[in-house]
């Protein structure tokens, strides 16, 4: 659909600029004269695909703070119309004003806001539809706005937890790298080279260090290039293929320490999937539908797949979660418990806090556990240089005497 941007005269006579995205200057029109406006002039702005592709997202924080604050405007009597008006008009994301706008649209259509949200599925994900549309049919739309909000907080609270978590041994991992790089590099060549030309008896393991040093010295652009391309092509397989994504992600489960995060932040977000859209009253085969699409996991994706499939096959959700290798005994016991006594949102919601918390938990002690291991393994790198080293040096000197 075309972007306008127009200058309008409001009935106090102030000039209004703006831009909206419609489907023709019909539509223009109609949504001025609703607006109380009056045209002066407008111009078709040209958005380009990859101006499309920048602004298709909306960040996890800047959505649920949209979803927080139309709940309380809905909560405070204000009308549904005003309210997103008052939204756009203070919101300065371009991309959540056009989508704004798209809403505004559709409730002046006289269509709800859920179909309005549907409009723009790359701003409003199938979580938050699915609770607005629930909240319209029972009148709840406050509430569900709200529990969208602190979903999306929530979810966003993981995500950059996990982050933290990996992101350490990853920026030590490319330190170490860099200065290994360097000394391969630059520095062991040109005291190798001294060693050389001075004619020295070489011990054997300078010998293999000058080797290793000659070789990798000259066939490092090589080596460089191939491991670029194979990072390029993974990268982009990755993004196309679900069979790698999943592969990736099953050699992440079985990583020591990383394995624990990667499982404890993906319980997490399945737990506090179901317990939100169960308790908001969504009914669990579509619960589980609206947890497919919205989880980024493969693994996620195919764990819940089988739940929904054992529980069409009328097994409980304990039963079908017993032959799930992720779940473990405390998990089994508390959904047992909840199907029994009729609280398993309660349920659910604990263990969503449980594994939240050991994430939280790891990610303030990774670092502690990750540090003498990575002194260990640098110490040990460099103290073979030294050794390598140390004993042509010995008799350089000697000979200088």
């Amino acid at each position: 659909m075309p972007v306008y941007r127009y200058q309008a005269l409001s009935r106090d006579g102030r000039l209004v600029e703006d831009e909206i995205e419609l489907s023709d200057l019909r539509a223009l029109y109609r949504y001025l004269r609703e607006e109380g406006l009056t045209l002066v002039k407008y111009s078709t702005k040209t958005v380009f695909p990859w101006e499309r592709v920048a602004l298709s997202k909306l960040s996890r924080p800047e959505l649920a703070e949209f979803c927080h604050n139309l709940a309380l405007m809905v909560r405070g009597g204000v009308p549904l119309l005003q309210a997103l008006k008052d939204l756009r008009a203070s919101t300065t994301n371009p991309r959540l004003r056009r989508a704004l706008g798209t809403l505004l649209q559709e409730i002046q259509g006289g269509r709800p806001l859920s179909q309005g949200m549907e409009r723009e599925k790359g701003i409003f994900p199938g979580i938050v539809r699915s609770l607005t549309a629930l909240g319209e049919e029972t009148g709840r739309l406050d509430q569900t706005l709200e529990e969208a909000a602190q979903h999306l907080q929530r979810i966003h609270t993981i995500i950059t937890q996990t982050k933290r978590a990996m992101l350490y041994p990853v920026l030590v991992l490319v330190a170490m790298t860099g200065a290994l790089l360097f000394w391969l590099l630059f520095v062991l060549p040109k005291i190798l080279d001294i060693f050389t030309q001075m004619q020295i008896s070489l011990p054997w393991p300078t010998r293999m260090l000058l080797i290793f040093t000659f070789y990798f010295k000259h066939y490092f652009g090589y080596v460089a290039l191939l491991l670029a391309g194979a990072i390029v092509v993974f990268v982009l397989a990755y993004r196309s293929s679900s069979l790698v994504r999943y592969t990736f992600e099953k050699l992440l489960l079985r990583l020591p320490l990383l394995s624990r995060i990667k499982r404890s932040s993906l319980l997490a977000f399945i737990f506090e999937y179901l317990a939100l859209l169960l308790g908001a009253g969504i009914d669990i085969l579509k619960s589980f539908d609206i947890m497919f699409v919205n989880l980024q996991s493969e693994v996620g994706k195919r764990i819940v797949k089988e739940l929904r499939e054992g529980v069409l096959r009328g097994e409980s959700l304990r039963q079908v979660s017993e032959k799930i290798p992720l779940f473990n005994p405390l998990d089994l016991r508390m959904i047992g418990v909840g199907e029994e006594t009729g609280r398993l949102v309660e349920q659910l919601r604990y263990l969503a806090r449980y594994y939240y918390e050991v994430v939280q938990g790891m990610v303030e002690t990774l670092s502690k556990i990750l540090e003498p291991v990575l002194i260990v393994i640098t110490g040990l790198i460099f103290l073979l240089i030294a050794i390598s080293l140390i004993g042509p040096i010995y008799e350089l000197i000697s000979q200088i005497r």
